[in-house]
């Protein structure tokens, strides 16, 4: 078991580079994989521990039990997140908003399914005192199993990373790159990172939890690690950090709005990239009206 969840472990802490297939990354499953490992490996410690009154039954069935209601947990969790993620005030910009409401989104089907659990082994009856008490306890529970999961297979990247291949070896050019002679055709190393059917010309990268979303004029696809460190590959294209969750290419840029104190920036593949305060200085300056 735990062989399973190191080797996945390893596979969660490197980059992942696919495009996405079917409306679900490579990337995404493979890190849901990880945490039924990881459901499988805690398994032991909760069933050791007993909590909500599953204590009379052998060693085998509270193993059971709570591996099934982790593995669980786990994809209600992955659910609220995706069903998150295009709301207004949960979008990738506010990762911490929307990691806590997943968690108390998931938490309300999860006490009808570990209630009929519980029901079935303890004769467990929901009256409202014992909703509300199993409701608590599994926002403690599982939070504490999603932080030390994310600590264990999400963490920071390895120091050092497999170099992508040779310039030589790049796709030739598409169409699409012909068509877009405003963005840099320069190859960074992070587009190198990429696959070949999508490396062209940098556009934007967009933080996503604890991914990086690489846009190319070819599509976009995800990488798991910090925006500091995606910045940093980016050379030798021209452009600055607009948001803490995004960079923006300078010649992708198409136009600047300015929305309240925030700005907006469209750029060449139509994404419309927020400008935070701290950044609307420097990006009017650079992409504003002249004697703005």
């Amino acid at each position: 078991m735990m062989r399973c969840f190191a080797k996945l472990q390893g596979v969660a802490r490197r980059d992942f580079a696919q495009p996405a297939r079917r409306g679900l990354d490579v990337a995404w499953l493979q890190v849901r994989a990880a945490e039924s490992c990881f459901s499988f490996a805690l398994a032991p410690v909760l069933a050791w521990m007993r909590p909500f009154g599953v204590d009379e039954q052998s060693f085998i069935v509270r193993m059971g039990y709570w591996s099934t209601l982790l593995v669980v947990w786990f994809a209600l969790v992955a659910g609220a997140r995706l069903a998150l993620a295009e709301r207004r005030g949960f979008e990738a910009p506010r990762p911490v908003r929307r990691e806590v409401a997943a968690v108390l989104l998931a938490a309300v089907p999860m006490v009808v399914i570990a209630g009929a659990a519980t029901h079935a082994l303890t004769g467990w009856q929901a009256t409202l005192p014992e909703v509300l008490e199993m409701y608590l306890q599994i926002l403690v529970l599982g939070g504490t199993a999603l932080l030390l999961s994310r600590l264990l297979t999400l963490g920071p990247p390895p120091a050092t990373a497999a170099p992508g291949p040779p310039p030589a070896a790049l796709a030739p050019p598409s169409p699409v790159d012909i068509a877009a002679p405003a963005v840099s055709r320069l190859v960074p190393p992070l587009v190198e990172r990429l696959p070949p059917e999508l490396r062209g010309p940098l556009v934007c990268l967009q933080m996503e939890d604890h991914y990086v979303r690489v846009h190319t004029m070819r599509g976009s696809a995800l990488l798991l690690m910090r925006l500091t460190d995606a910045i940093a590959g980016t050379q030798p294209v021209a452009g600055r950090q607009v948001h803490r969750s995004w960079w923006v290419s300078d010649q992708a840029v198409e136009a600047y709005e300015r929305a309240g104190r925030v700005g907006v920036l469209l750029l060449s593949n139509g994404c419309r990239v927020p400008v935070s305060q701290r950044y609307l200085a420097e990006v009017e300056a650079a992409f504003g009206p002249p004697g703005a």
